[in-house]
């Protein structure tokens, strides 16, 4: 068994995406909820420079759209007038455990983070273009006001053929999902790995 390096997995991403029918927009019995390619956190920036490069490239076959769960979440504290009251609130509550937890939930309120009103999913709904292979990426950088499981238990009844593919800094099996390769989650068995770390 031999062990992939990063970027020979996201050299593999181009070809996985033009011959697996899910991306092919032929129906499939799984009845997948959309990819996931789970990659060591030290990697990031390698990922990111990545996929900077390849949503631009003209010789896929298809077009990539990119989604950041970041650039989502701020946009949406500003339109609702949030922004700057949560950069107050934390700075407050900043070096407190307490107020740590207290901004966290003030947070994930806003956002309502905990309720079937998923302002990410729907965000990435309303603003996908038909046909396109959706990237989302930001999840490490919502950490702690957005959990990704959430997301993804989203992905079957809201974005019920949508070609995403949730770019995850963490570790994810059938077995498991951890964030960072240490901070656990729900069981979540739907999506299906896009790359995996062995062949």
């Amino acid at each position: 068994m031999k062990v992939l390096t990063i970027s020979e997995r996201l050299n593999r991403i181009k070809d996985v995406i033009i011959h697996d029918p899910f991306f092919g927009g032929r129906s499939l019995s799984s009845g997948t909820g959309g990819y996931i390619f789970d990659y060591d956190p030290q990697d990031e920036l390698a990922v990111r420079e990545f996929i900077d490069n390849f949503k631009d490239r003209k010789d896929l076959g298809f077009d990539v759209q990119v989604f950041d769960l970041f650039e989502i979440m701020v946009g949406y504290l500003q339109d609702q007038g949030y922004l700057e009251s949560s950069f107050e609130i934390e700075e407050d509550c900043r070096g407190e455990e307490e107020g740590l937890g207290y901004f966290v939930r003030a947070m994930t309120d806003v956002l309502q983070a905990d309720s079937q009103n998923d302002i990410f999913i729907d965000y990435i709904k309303k603003n996908a273009v038909s046909g396109n292979v959706i990237f989302i990426t930001g999840v490490g950088k919502c950490h702690p006001f957005i959990r990704s499981h959430k997301i993804l238990n989203n992905f079957d009844s809201k974005l019920n053929g949508v070609k995403t593919v949730l770019f995850y800094p963490g570790v994810y099996t059938s077995d498991e999902l951890k964030l960072f390769g240490t901070i656990p989650s729900e069981n979540y068995y739907r999506s299906m790995s896009l790359v995996e770390r062995t062949e």
